[in-house]
C-alpha cells in the first residue's frame, strides 16, 4: 500500500528518556497522526539492506522528479530579497568562496538536498552584535531557491522524501549516512542524522530597508556569520566571522 498510516507517536517524533529513580520507559509526544507516501521509506530501507545503489538511485529520481514540479520563489518583495540573499552565500561545492581551501571531491555528488523553509526577521537595523538565538525567527516556507551550484541536480526538501529520510535515519544513522554518501554529501553531525546539503542557513537577519543583512550559517561542522548588503539591487559579501566549531 502507497498510503500507510504513521503514527509519529511510535516512529517520527518520540523522545525517550529513563528515569533512574523510577526503572521506567517515560515516553513523550505530540500524540498526532500523519498520512504520507511511505513507499520512498521502504525503498531505502531495501536499498540499504542489499546494499543496491541502483535502488537508491531510483529514490533520487523520483525525488529530483517532484522537486522540478514545485513553485518557484513567491514574487513578494520579501522572498525575492531573501532568495538573492540566498544565492549571494549559498556554496556547497565552492567553499573557497567562505575563505576555505577548495574540496575538490565534493564536485563528486550528482545531487543537493536545499531547505524548502528559511528562518528570517527583519530588523531595524543590522548591527555585528546581534545573535540569532535571543530573536524569534519568523519562517519562510516554500522556499524554493535556485542558487548556482554546476551541474549537481537540486533536491528540495519535501515530503514524502523529507519524512522518509527522517525515518530511515533514526536507526544505524551512521552508516546509513556513508550508504547515502554514492548520491549526496551529507554534513558532519554530532548525531548523524542530517542530510541537507552544507551549508546549513541557521538565520537571516535584515534591516527594514531591506539591503543590509547577516546571516549565520553552519558550513560542515564550524558556524559562520557572514554580512552583506545590497548595492544597485545586487546582494554582495562584505565580511565573514567564524563563530564556533564543534
Amino acid at each position: 500500500m502507497k498510503q500507510l498510516t504513521i503514527i509519529l507517536v511510535c516512529i517520527i517524533f518520540i523522545s525517550c528518556k529513563y528515569k533512574s529513580n523510577e526503572n521506567k520507559l517515560v515516553i513523550a509526544s505530540t500524540m498526532n497522526y500523519e498520512v504520507f507516501d511511505s513507499t520512498y521509506y521502504f525503498q531505502l530501507e531495501k536499498a540499504y539492506k542489499n546494499n543496491d545503489t541502483l535502488l537508491l538511485g531510483q529514490f533520487f529520481e523520483k525525488w529530483s522528479k517532484k522537486s522540478d514540479d514545485v513553485n518557484s520563489l513567491s514574487n513578494d518583495t520579501l522572498s525575492r530579497v531573501i532568495g538573492k540573499i540566498f544565492t549571494e552565500i549559498y556554496h556547497p561545492f565552492n567553499v573557497e568562496k567562505y575563505g576555505w581551501l577548495a574540496r575538490p571531491l565534493n564536485k563528486k555528488y550528482k545531487y543537493a538536498v536545499l531547505p524548502a523553509e528559511i528562518k528570517y526577521k527583519v530588523i531595524d537595523t543590522i548591527k555585528n552584535s546581534d545573535t540569532i538565538y535571543k530573536i524569534k525567527l519568523d519562517t519562510l516556507r516554500q522556499f524554493y531557491a535556485k542558487p548556482e551550484i554546476g551541474k549537481t541536480i537540486r533536491l528540495y526538501d519535501i515530503d514524502p522524501f523529507k519524512t522518509s529520510l527522517t525515518i530511515f535515519l533514526r536507526n544505524d544513522s551512521y552508516k546509513k549516512t556513508r550508504f547515502l554518501k554514492a548520491f549526496i554529501d551529507t554534513p558532519i553531525s554530532l548525531n548523524w542524522k542530517e542530510y541537507k546539503t552544507s551549508p546549513e542557513i541557521l538565520g537571516i537577519l535584515i534591516n527594514k530597508q531591506l539591503n543590509i543583512a547577516s546571516v549565520d550559517i553552519k558550513l560542515v561542522s564550524t558556524g559562520l556569520k557572514i554580512y552583506l548588503r545590497a548595492e544597485n539591487g545586487i546582494w554582495k559579501t562584505k565580511k565573514i566571522e567564524k563563530l564556533w566549531e564543534e
